[in-house]
């Protein structure tokens, strides 16, 4: 036994191997003669220069090379010591029915070939005509090369048979069809039969007609003109199957046209013209429908909600300023009656009740205001780094006329530096403001409030704790609703809108905190605790620079020019009175339109202007005189939204009324220093 390797160049007549050139032709040669077997194998390399070429002498290494290899050809003498062609054959039929088998012999005859061929060889070449030896082997190749792709193309199409059954079937929720060139149904799958009603064993052969019709649209024939035309037909139609219900649908059609047929899918045979794919979309188009619907209702809504929170806030800011103006005349005219008129002794509290009044209607105002803010998500807070310890105390400073006009005392105790956050200032003593006018309103005359500071576990930690009236266990979280209170009793005893520990409460929760009430129960006193995260370490020093100094104090006016735009004659005058005892010169307008004309032919040092005037807004004055001058702001409309209009417009300040007329004096001061 011998094995002759191939050399030379291969043949592009030969199939690729793996990684590139010409796969070597693997043969098997039997032959028991050497010299025999030399010129086979001459003549095979000429043709074949490639060939790897295995020889055999006897039965057993033939047995043995065809168990153990596999072999593209087979070349075997006919006569062999103790074993023959014949017997070669049908072992090579047996182990390798698919490789050609070719004798080659000097002593066959022709009577042995022709049998021998009908036993299943291949062809036959004699000894002596070696030189067809390269045409019987190419030949014998060409053959098995053809069965071979016809057997795989065979297994091919049952394979994908099969496999585009079983692929079809699964699609449940969409009907596959196939029609011939008169829209006769061919193949129909589970889908179909759900869609349309019927088996497909009912549908085989019988028109798509007869199963379906488009109740709007164009009809199933024309779908099927159209996607000739195009190659296709897409379309979402309300179909009415003749055994189904009716439903909304994807409809797909492709023409298969026979150049399309050539490449496509082996189920598609010449029979088949057209592939219909429909999907019941019912369910989802009702759906997206009520959706919608839905969408709209809740967008016309939202639309509606957005024209009412802005007639809200309209209407809040017009009351707002109706009403601040008539208090800012009470609040000037109570002012200056306690600097200047004499009063019977029995009667010197009342001036200062209608101040404390006056400032419990602007509260409530300011309070209605902020609430309408927070729900419209307008609120915005100047959050910078500082020094919370101190806001406490100040605070409690505050709020020291009303503590002594229900003779409450309060104790301060807490830290005195060192809690440093980010937080608005103004805010945060609102916070606190609230919760002591909270304590002062429910606790008994005489009685001890505590307000606390600390720093604690990362927080800045501020506690209002009372003795009155106490909060029942179900109550503790409802206080903190706007409008709401511990119940109708407290509503109807104590009065009041239930607005300042809502507003409280949503101040701290903006600046990231907490706010939560305690208390033992009904008659049992609570505690209000406000806790604020600390600020970053790096941020929590302060910074080095020289020590800041007090503002000086409000100077006299010293002639100071100002020009006044206010509508409300009575408040206008009596501010004056206060200004002009400051010093200031005052000159008196009551429209935009005559306020604008003033400025026009007289200099001034500065403006005060209220906003909402007869003929337009005193916005107009800041935008035409703010570029030469300072211009303050003395209105009765105080909103966020308010307060920007009025900084874009390029006022210098802006008030809100009732205000103190000192508060007015140290404003109008403070601005002419920016500006000297």
């Amino acid at each position: 036994m011998s094995e002759r390797p191939a050399a030379g160049a291969g043949l592009a007549a030969r199939s690729p191997a793996v990684g590139g050139g010409v796969a070597p032709l693997r043969v098997l040669m039997l032959e028991d003669s050497v010299f025999d077997a030399e010129l086979l194998t001459e003549a095979l390399l000429r043709a074949y220069p490639q060939a790897q070429i295995k020889t055999v002498r006897d039965e057993a290494g033939y047995i043995a090379a065809l168990r153990q290899a596999r072999f593209e050809l087979i070349l075997s003498d006919f006569e062999l010591p103790g074993y023959s062609g014949q017997q070669a054959l049908e072992l090579a039929r047996s182990l390798a029915p698919q490789v050609p088998f070719v004798f080659v012999s000097g002593v066959i005859g022709e009577d042995n070939a022709v049998e021998l061929l009908r036993q299943g060889a291949t062809d036959y070449v004699s000894k002596g005509r070696l030189s067809r030896l390269p045409m019987v082997v190419d030949r014998a190749l060409r053959e098995v090369a053809v069965r071979d792709g016809r057997v795989r193309a065979e297994r091919a199409l049952q394979d994908n048979d099969l496999l585009f059954g079983r692929l079809v079937d699964s699609l449940a929720d969409y009907a596959v069809v196939l029609l011939d060139a008169q829209a006769r149904v061919l193949r129909w799958n589970l889908g179909a039969r759900q869609i349309f009603g019927a088996a497909e064993s009912e549908a085989l052969g019988r028109g798509l007609h007869e199963f379906l019709t488009s109740r709007e649209g164009p009809q199933p024939m024309e779908w099927l003109h159209a996607s000739c035309a195009g190659g296709s037909f897409n379309a979402q139609l309300w179909l009415q199957p003749l055994h189904g219900e009716p439903c909304w649908a994807d409809v797909v059609v492709a023409c298969l046209d026979a150049q399309a047929s050539a490449a496509a899918p082996p189920v598609a045979t010449s029979r088949v013209r057209y592939c219909l794919i429909i999907r019941d979309r019912t369910a989802e188009h009702r759906n997206a429908e009520a959706l919608r619907a839905a969408v709209a209702r809740a967008e016309a809504a939202q639309e509606e909600m957005a024209r009412a929170n802005e007639a809200k806030d309209r209407f809040l800011a017009i009351v707002s300023h109706e009403l601040r103006n008539p208090l800012a005349a009470v609040s000037f005219a109570a002012q200056l009656l306690q600097r200047l008129a004499t009063v019977p002794e029995r009667h010197k509290d009342l001036i200062p009740g209608i101040r404390r009044n006056v400032e419990l209607e602007a509260r409530l105002i300011d309070d209605l205001l902020d609430v309408s803010t927070i729900t419209s998500g307008k609120l915005s807070l100047r959050a910078d780094r500082l020094d919370a310890a101190s806001l406490p105390a100040e605070v409690g400073e505050m709020m020291r006329g009303a503590l002594a006009d229900k003779k409450l005392k309060l104790s301060v105790r807490g830290v005195a530096e060192g809690a440093w956050v980010r937080a608005d200032a103004a805010r945060i003593k609102q916070v606190i403001a609230n919760l002591l006018r909270n304590a002062i309103k429910f606790s008994p005359a005489g009685a001890t409030i505590r307000l606390e500071s600390e720093v604690n576990d990362g927080h800045f930690v501020v506690r209002v704790v009372d003795h009155g009236i106490g909060i029942a266990p179900d109550a503790l979280e409802r206080i903190f609703k706007a409008f709401e209170q511990a119940d109708r009793e407290v509503a109807r005893q104590f009065g009041g809108l239930g607005l300042g520990l809502a507003i409280a409460r949503h101040l701290v929760i903006e600046h990231g905190g907490m706010l939560t009430a305690t208390s033992a129960g009904p008659g049992q006193g609570a505690t209000f605790e406000m806790r604020l995260p600390l600020a970053d370490r790096e941020e929590t020093q302060p910074l080095r620079a020289a020590p800041s100094l007090p503002p000086p104090p409000a100077a006299a006016a010293q002639g100071a020019r100002v020009l006044m735009v206010e509508d409300n004659r009575q408040a206008a005058e009596l501010l004056m009175l206060f200004l002009q005892d400051y010093g200031y010169a005052i000159t008196h307008a009551a429209t935009v339109a005559e306020g604008l004309a003033c400025a026009a032919q007289n200099e001034f040092d500065i403006v005060l202007t209220d906003l909402g005037l007869p003929d337009g807004s005193g916005v107009e004055i800041g935008r035409a005189l703010g570029a030469r001058l300072p211009v303050v702001a003395l209105s009765g409309y105080g909103s966020p939204i308010d307060r920007q209009r009025t900084q874009a417009a390029g006022f210098a300040a802006h008030l809100v009324k009732p205000a103190d007329p000192e508060a007015v004096h140290e404003t109008l001061q403070a601005a002419l220093r920016r500006t000297a």
